[in-house]
Order: structure tokens, then sequence, then C-alpha cells
């Protein structure tokens, strides 16, 4: 190749078990019950025997908010890449890391040699909460291997009105060094969705994002109390409409088995396509992570999908990425990059750079630059 390759989607994280940033590890494990109760890829399993468990007793399906959280579910943290619990009397649990995860941790060293093994020069580092708040391990990696990675901040959303949010902001971009927001729908059941992302309440935040100059990666979750994609999306049109000189990025990409009939033509909706036409607002294309669990390697059918999206909306607007080291609980780091390069035979060299590296640097390049 002839180019350094970027990957848009990558994550570095502490032992999953401890506070990761948050003030106690409390507060850390109740995020990361409720986003495995919002997680749809992996099932649920009984531990004693491997079977499928449909019930989902980690939340009330009620109650949003931090008042919903089962709290006699024992909930933890447990080995081997798995989030455990206990139901009706049995242990059950969920494989949302890879098995070879022993403490669920990903060190800076580990996904740095597994990006020289793939092939990958650069990663953008997501910050879920489910890792924790972790701008500080972000810095340090960025120092261990200097432009080995790009951090991205992180905030509590139910909560992005406040001044000690504003200032957290402020503390990550300015002396540690991040260059965008990653934003989770998901976060805002602190406050049981009360308020949604376009509230004008949280104008002043969008305000210093625009100020800033810096993107927002934002991840939905396409069935939660914020509603259907159709209706998130039109949450960020409002945004976009208010501040449109904010970049975005749907994180995991646009959700084209959604919209795909049984010949896999795409027939997206109105709001999704007119973001991506007329507003800056980006996708990765990221579907080993999606798929893996329903479709086999070298994942045939999503080609076919990426193919379409470029083909309407341009290369410009998508960006490879891995979300490593999940990827691994469904194919090797390599092969979420093999699945597109090897075989998306309508790139040329100019798109595949494009695809592959520069439109993720553009992202972070300096505003008079762009």
């Amino acid at each position: 190749m002839s180019f350094g390759i970027v990957d848009i989607h990558c994550h570095i994280f502490p032992p999953l078990a401890g506070a990761c940033g948050f003030p106690d590890a409390a507060t850390h494990l109740l995020h990361q019950q409720r986003s495995m109760h919002m997680h749809g890829n992996q099932p649920y399993r009984r531990a004693r025997d491997h079977a499928l468990v449909t019930e989902r007793p980690l939340w009330s399906a009620n109650d949003p908010s931090e008042k919903g959280r089962n709290k006699d579910a024992d909930f933890r943290v447990g080995r081997n890449g798995r989030f455990e619990w206990r139901a009706g009397g049995e242990d059950c649990y969920v494989q949302f890391l890879p098995p070879y995860m022993s403490d669920l941790s990903a060190p800076a060293e580990t996904i740095v040699r597994q990006m020289d093994y793939a092939g990958v020069e650069t990663a953008i580092l997501q910050n879920d909460h489910i890792y924790g708040n972790l701008a500080e391990d972000f810095a340090a990696a960025r120092k261990a291997y200097p432009g080995r990675f790009i951090g991205l901040a992180q905030i509590e959303e139910a909560f992005a009105d406040r001044d000690d949010q504003m200032e957290r902001l402020a503390f990550q971009f300015d002396r540690l060094g991040m260059s965008g927001l990653y934003y989770t729908t998901t976060g805002l059941f602190r406050d049981g969705y009360r308020r949604l992302p376009d509230d004008p309440a949280f104008d002043g935040l969008w305000r210093e994002i625009a100020r800033r100059g810096v993107p927002v990666f934002w991840v939905h979750s396409a069935k939660s109390p914020v509603g259907t994609y159709e209706d998130e999306m039109r949450h960020l049109a409002r945004i976009v409409e208010r501040h449109p000189s904010i970049r975005h990025v749907l994180v995991h990409g646009a959700p084209t088995a959604l919209y795909a009939d049984e010949k896999g033509a795409l027939r997206l909706p109105d709001v999704l396509a007119g973001l991506l036409t007329d507003a800056p607002v980006y996708a990765e294309i990221l579907y080993p992570i999606g798929w893996g669990g329903r479709h086999d390697y070298p994942y045939a059918g999503a080609i076919g999908h990426i193919r379409q999206l470029i083909e309407r909306f341009g290369v410009e607007r998508f960006m490879w990425g891995s979300d490593m080291p999940n990827v691994e609980r469904y194919c090797t780091y390599r092969q979420s990059l093999t699945y597109l390069w090897d075989h998306a035979d309508f790139l040329d060299e100019t798109a595949r750079r494009r695809l592959f590296r520069d439109n993720a640097l553009g992202l972070f390049a300096p505003a008079a630059a762009r």
C-alpha cells in the first residue's frame, strides 16, 4: 500500500472491573449494566449450558432512569470477555468482548502491536462509558506512541448543561489534547431521557463544540427512549440546523440492514439521506461488528451495501473503522480490514486513500486547512 491506513474506531482500556476514570467502580458498573441492557448484537446466555436467554432482567422495560436498574441482578464484570448476572436462580452472561480478554482490558501496547500486525498506522480512540472516562489514558497512549493514536473526549450526556461537565470538556481538550467529542445517546438514561440531545438546554455544549471546530462522534441505539433510528436522525438534524458548522460522524455507520430489500437494494429514509447529502454528516464503514454474529467472513452482502452508499453519497462521506478489540469476537483485526480492502473492487486508488486515510484525518485538520 502507498499510504498509512487510519482506523476511525478503536479502543484501549484498563481492566473493566475498576473505576476506569469514574469516581468509583460502582458508578462505572451502573453505566455498564445499562449498556448491557441496551446491547443487542450478542445474545444473553445461561451459564450452566450456554442456552440462549430471551428475558432481559437487567433493567425495567418501563423505567429507563437509574431507578429502573435491577439491583438484585448481581450484575458484575466477569472474566474472559463476559459481563455476568443472576436471574431466576440462574447465572447468565453476555460475551461482549473476545474470550481471550481474561481481565477485560486492552492496553495501548497490545493495540499498537495489533495495529502493526494488521497494517494500520493510526487509530482514533473512542470513549464509551462501558470502558470508562479515559481521556487521561488516551493522552498517555499518545505520548507513549507518537502518531499512532487520536483521542476523543467524553462527558455525561444527560448533564451536559452543568458547569462541571463543561469544565471537564475543556480540561480534556486543553490539557489532555483530545480532538473530538464522543457522544452516546445511551448516556441520557442518567436522568431518564428527560431531555434529548437537541433540547435547547444543551445548546451551550453545541456552541462550544462549534467554537472549537472539533467533530462529534454519535452513537445511536436505533431502538431506545430517544425513538427509532429515524427519530434519532431528526434530533441530529435539528442540531445541524442550529449549529451548521459542526461536523458529525455516525459511529457504526448507517444501519443499512434496516433499509435493504430482499435483493439488497437500499431504501434509506429521507432524513438520513438528507443528512448525508446536504449536511456535514459522515459515517463509519464498520460492518463486521454488526454483521459478524449473523453472517460469515468476508461478509459479501455488506460489500453491496457499501457500494451503494459510496455511489449515492460519494466516498468523501465515509471512513473505514474496525471497533477493535470488540470485533475479534467475530473475526481478526486484519480480517476487519481485508473484507473491504480485498473485495471492494469498485474502489480506485484515490477512493481507497480517502476511505482508509484522508477522510478520517481531515476531520481533525485545523479549520483553516479544511
